[in-house]
C-alpha cells in the first residue's frame, strides 16, 4: 500500500516538525500545548532523513544539492543568533550528504585506490562531525546509514530502524518508566515514522522551483515566527 509521494511525505514532515517546535517553544511560555504535538514531532526527522537518502540517489547534481543545503545552514546560523536558539537541521543534512558521497566513492570499485581511501576518510570525518556536533546527533547518522545501505531491503531496514528506536527507549528505564517514556523521554516514538516511510511510492509528486525552495525556506521562517510569538507571549 504505497500511497505517498516525496512531496506528500515532505508536507507531512514539515507539519510534524512545526507541531514539535510549537510544543517546544510555546509550553515554556505558559501555553497549554498538548503533549501529542511533541509525539508527532518525533516523526519529522526520520522522514526528512529518509527523503535525503532518496534525494541523494535521484538528484541531477549532488554538488549543487550539497551546496544548497550548506548555504541554508549558513542562513540558519544567522537566524539562530538573531532569535537565540540552536536549531540547524541543515548542517546535519549537509554532513549526512557528504558522508554518503564518501561512502559512494569508497564503494565504487572503478575508482582508483587513492580516491576510494579519500572516500572512506571523508565518510568517517563527516560521520563524526554530524554525530557529535550537529542537531541530529549519532542517531541521525545511524538513520541515514540504515536508509542508505538497506534502501532496497525494506524488511531489514524496518527491523534495524525499529531496533534503534527501541534502544532509545532504554534511556527511560527506571522506577517511573511509563511516566518517563510518555512525558519527557519520548524520542523513541520516532519508530512510528517507519509507517509513512514504507508507504512511499518512489514518485516525486508535485515539483517545481517554488515547491523546492518552499521546503528549504519553511524551516527558518517557521522557527522565526514560532519563537518570536512565544517570546511575546512569555513577556
Amino acid at each position: 500500500m504505497q500511497k505517498f509521494s516525496s512531496f506528500t511525505l515532505k508536507i507531512m514532515a514539515i507539519i510534524f516538525m512545526a507541531m514539535d517546535h510549537i510544543y517546544t517553544y510555546f509550553s515554556p511560555a505558559g501555553v497549554d500545548i498538548p503533549i501529542w504535538f511533541g509525539y508527532l514531532g518525533k516523526l519529522a526527522s526520520p522522514i526528512f532523513f529518509y527523503l535525503i537518502v532518496e534525494g541523494f540517489f535521484y538528484t541531477r547534481s549532488r554538488s549543487k544539492y550539497i551546496t544548497r543545503v550548506f548555504s541554508m545552514g549558513v542562513v540558519m546560523i544567522g537566524v539562530d543568533f538573531f532569535i537565540g536558539i540552536q536549531n540547524n537541521i541543515f548542517l546535519s543534512i549537509g554532513c549526512a550528504l557528504v558522508m554518503l558521497v564518501g561512502i559512494d566513492t569508497a564503494k565504487n570499485k572503478e575508482n582508483e585506490l587513492t580516491k576510494r581511501i579519500i572516500g572512506v576518510l571523508l565518510a568517517i570525518v563527516f560521520m563524526v562531525i554530524g554525530g557529535l556536533f550537529t542537531e541530529s546527533s549519532i542517531f541521525g547518522v545511524a538513520m541515514v546509514l540504515i536508509f542508505y545501505f538497506f534502501r532496497d531491503k525494506k524488511l531489514i531496514m524496518s527491523i534495524l530502524y525499529i531496533a534503534m528506536g527501541l534502544y532509545v527507549l532504554t534511556s527511560a528505564i527506571g522506577p517511573n518508566f511509563i511516566e518517563a517514556a510518555t512525558l519527557w523521554d519520548y524520542q523513541w516514538m520516532m519508530v512510528f515514522a517507519i509507517i509513512p516511510i514504507l508507504m512511499y511510492n518512489g514518485k516525486l509528486g508535485l515539483s517545481n522551483k517554488f515547491v523546492k525552495w518552499m521546503f528549504y525556506w519553511f524551516y527558518p521562517i517557521h522557527l522565526i515566527v514560532i519563537v518570536s510569538v512565544a517570546k511575546l507571549i512569555a513577556n
